[in-house]
């Protein structure tokens, strides 16, 4: 594999904004995408896990399953990402995979009738977790 440099990685983000017609706002902590204005809220690209973030926020612009359930609509963003990227390291599937887990806390703390995905759903092969049984 190649190596791919910050700067490219800033390039392809920047890229892939332009070409799809998608405005990219500086952002102070993770990201933002609002999928209706075709805008994403980034930090600059700076490391892999910049990167990463950057094209999930695009993935919810771009991506599958964006109009499914928060997770779903995650998951799909996530995979969007990995299908698109550059290359994918080791720092940016951890990113991934804590990302996801965080979303599902998040989602089971809010409401005791969260609306898990499917056991089938590529959710569970992305956050590397077998899917959970379902209760009788």
């Amino acid at each position: 594999m190649s190596r791919v440099t910050v700067a490219q990685m800033a390039a392809h983000i920047a890229h892939l904004c332009e070409t799809h017609e998608i405005v990219i706002e500086g952002h102070s902590r993770g990201g933002r995408a609002f999928r209706k204005e075709r805008r994403v809220k980034i930090r600059p690209v700076k490391s892999a896990a910049t990167y990463a973030v950057a094209l999930h926020e695009v993935g919810h612009i771009l991506g599958p399953w964006q109009s499914q359930t928060r997770l779903c609509s995650e998951a799909g963003a996530w995979m969007w990402a990995k299908e698109h990227a550059l290359l994918w390291t080791p720092v940016m599937e951890q990113k991934l995979r804590a990302c996801l887990a965080s979303y599902m806390h998040w989602a089971t703390r809010r409401s005791n009738h969260v609306s898990m995905p499917e056991p089938e759903h590529p959710f569970w092969a992305l956050l590397g977790q077998p899917a959970p049984e379902a209760s009788s």
